[in-house]
This record gives C-alpha cells, structure tokens and sequence, in this order.
C-alpha cells in the first residue's frame, strides 16, 4: 500500500513540475513523453512496478477508448475536401501498407512468434502520433495541407489499427478455433460496436445539441457530457460483449459529424482532452517501467532492427507508394516519411498485449520488446528533429513556392490551453488566409 502511494506522490510531483517548466523546457527540444518515461524508469526502480497489472489495463482501455473518442470527433470528415485525398490516401493506402511490411518483417526476423504474432506486431507499432513531432503541425512555415494530412493521419489511423490488434490477440489467446474466433471474437463484437458507436454518437450529438439551443446547460456541464461519452461507449461495450474500442472511435465520429454545437462552442471539447492528458501522463510513466521491464529481461537484435524498420525504410515506402500521383516533390514525401511518430497508441496497445497475454507468454517478450525499443526511439528522435527539420522544410517550400504543397486547405489551429504532453494540441477551422 506504502508503495503505490509513493508511485502515486512520484507522478503527482513529476507533473507538478513539469507544468511549471514544460514551455521553457519545449524551447529547449525536452519534450512531456521523454521527462514522464524518464520518470517511469526512475520511479520501477524504486517501487515494485508503477501499477498493479488490472490498474494498468483499467487506465490503458480509459486512455485508448477517450483517445480514440477524441481524434475521431475532432478530425472533420467534410473539412477533406481541399485536401484532395492526401489524408485519405495515407490512411487508406499508406497505413495498411505499412502495418503488412512491420508485420512481414517481424515474421522474417521473428519466426517464434507466428503469422498472428507478426499481425500483431505490425498493428502495435505502424499508428502514428502527432504529438510527438508537435513542431511539425504547429510551426506555420510548414504548408498547411502538410500539417493538416500528419495531423489527420495521426487522429484516425490507431482506430484503424484497433480491430487489427483485437483479431490477432484473439488468435493468440486461442479462446476458439481460428473460424470461430474471428466471427465470434472478431467480426460480432466489431459489428456490435460500430451499431452501440453510432448510437451513443448520434444520441449525445442530439442531446447535447439540444440543451445548447434550449439553454438547459452551461459551458461547463456540457463539457463534462462531452467528456462521459467515451466512457459510457465502453461501458455499455463490456456489458453487452461489443468491441468497446470500436464503439468510442465510431461514437467520436459519428458525434463529431452530427453536433453543431462544437462548432459554435469548441470548448466542449476541452474536458476530453483534459482527461486524455491525465491519462496520457499515467501511459508515458508507464511505458518507462515497461522499457525497463523489457531490457532486464534481455534484449534482441532483431527488435531494434524491426524498430528502425518501422521508422524509417518502412514508413518511407508506404507513404510513397500512396502519395504517387499527389503531385508532392521529393522533399514533402521524404518528410511526410519521416514524420511518423509513435506514442500513445503503440504504448497503450502494448500494455494491453501484456495484460491479455501475460508475462509467460512465448509471444509477449517480443511483442513489448518491439514496441519498448520503437517507441523509445521515436521519442528521442522525432522530439529532437520535429523543430529544426520542420523550419527547414518550411523554408524550402516557401522559397521554391511549391504549387501543389502550397494549395489552400484547412488550418490545424492549438487548443485554447497549450498541451502540456503534446498529445492534443490542435483544434481546426477555417483557414482565412488561403
């Protein structure tokens, strides 16, 4: 008991003072993910484990379910259309692309851990997080399809990789004969929870549409009925077997599409992204013990080798083979490329991969092993690069007046209260300017 309220004292000053320093420290290229992770590999070392293994499912399906809930309600479908498809082909072409090489590789490098283990690999670690490469997507001398196509991909692609990750743990936890499994594991939850997603969307989109219009709320409440409806997706999820994942991605879609009032009040939003940012802290502690975890139990060659894959060679491929045709110079496909961080999601899925298939599993080692060394290195090299390769890209595009690049398109905007971990820093309107 003794230990887990110092766990919990450590992260409550931790964040104490990273609030108080995180502008100064931004400026310096010290990013929220590297000081929290460091402080999860400080804080393994002197408590037994930063939370109990059904703690630590519990806030990974909070933080995934209300991340989900978010990107999808705040990314606006609609607002693609002067963006013509870069987005969609990214997520569409690039992602599947990149998730099928991650998974090969691993399979080639690690054929202990079977065609399910390679899937799942390869879903962990391929969704991106914009949050980490922030000075990308904020820096205005970046053109602005660029920052809005990162900011998209990133928002929607961990939803696209959810069902992935749930179909080849259910393989892996072999709960029914492979037919089976993916019809009563896979595609019946999933279907469930696309139907319970629509509902609670459409019905809070209506409701909380409703009591704007009527003044039957103040601007605080209905950011904390913003903020239960993630939740409540879940919940209903575990009661009636639905994928509750599933459930909070397509409820934030189909809420975002639905509800006029945020965009006449954005600041609905703000509960969600406090709640994430709370929740993203306790991920990032977490995914130091992890790191520490992993590399005392020995490390592989073949993970780093599959991580450095996945960040560079990789990605590289398949956002060029789904930007052939853009028109994009060489220099935005080459940093559309680089910039693919991983955080969050990777982290999250992860820590549920761990919990489901526990620590004797042939399969887990590997599967966090990759995931500890990909995203470690992401944090360290996406931190330190995001600005100065952000200004040099900028720099060219504006010299050389790059005419597809610099097509007008809409602006990823920060939220009223600046991200203090980076993970949601950005809100979107019109952009006036083009």
């Amino acid at each position: 008991m003794l230990s887990s309220w110092l766990s919990v004292g450590a992260l409550l000053t931790l964040l104490l003072a990273w609030t108080l320093v995180s502008r100064w420290a931004q400026t310096r290229g010290i990013t929220g993910p590297m000081v929290f992770i460091a402080g999860g590999v400080a804080l393994s070392a002197v408590a037994d484990g930063n939370l109990e293994p059904g703690q630590v499912r519990t806030v990974a399906e909070l933080a995934l379910v209300v991340v989900l809930f978010h990107d999808a309600s705040t990314v606006r479908l609609t607002s693609l259309r002067r963006d013509p498809w870069i987005a969609a082909r990214m997520l569409l072409l690039g992602f599947p692309l990149a998730l099928v090489l991650a998974g090969a590789t691993a399979a080639w490098l690690l054929p202990g851990i079977g065609l399910a283990g390679a899937l799942l690999v390869g879903a962990v670690i391929t969704p991106t997080d914009a949050g980490l490469g922030e000075a990308t997507i904020m820096d205005r001398v970046v053109p602005v399809r660029v920052r809005r196509a990162l900011n998209v991909e990133s928002g929607l692609n961990d939803g696209l990789a959810t069902p992935v990750v749930l179909l080849a743990l259910a393989a892996l936890v072999g709960e029914a004969e492979a037919g089976r499994a993916i019809l009563d594991i896979g595609a019946v939850p999933v279907a469930a929870g696309i139907a319970l997603g629509i509902g609670v969307g459409l019905a809070g989109a209506f409701l909380l549409d409703l009591s704007y219009a009527r003044g039957l709320s103040s601007e605080v409440t209905r950011a904390l009925a913003v903020m239960t409806l993630p939740v409540l997706a879940l919940s209903v999820a575990e009661v009636t077997e639905s994928n509750g994942f599933i459930a909070a991605f397509v409820a934030g879609i189909s809420f975002g599409r639905a509800s006029t009032c945020l965009e006449r009040e954005p600041s609905a939003q703000e509960g969600v992204e406090l709640v994430a940012e709370l929740l993203g802290f306790v991920m990032w502690v977490a995914a130091g013990g992890l790191i520490v975890e992993v590399f005392l139990q020995g490390l592989r060659w073949q993970w780093l080798v599959i991580a450095v894959a996945a960040l560079t060679v990789i990605r590289a491929a398949a956002v060029a083979v789904s930007l052939l045709g853009s028109g994009f110079r060489a220099p935005t496909v080459a940093f559309l490329s680089w910039f693919g961080p991983r955080g969050l999601a990777s982290i999250v899925f992860g820590l549920l991969v761990l919990e489901e298939l526990g620590p004797e599993s042939a399969v887990v080692h590997d599967v966090t092993g990759v995931v500890a060394i990909t995203v470690a290195l992401s944090v360290i090299l996406h931190g330190v690069t995001a600005g100065p390769l952000a200004r040099r890209y900028g720099a060219w595009a504006q010299r050389r007046q790059a005419p597809i690049e610099l097509e007008p398109a809409t602006e990823p905007m920060p939220s009223r209260g600046r991200s203090l971990t980076g993970r949601f820093p950005l809100r979107s309107h019109r952009d006036k300017s083009s």
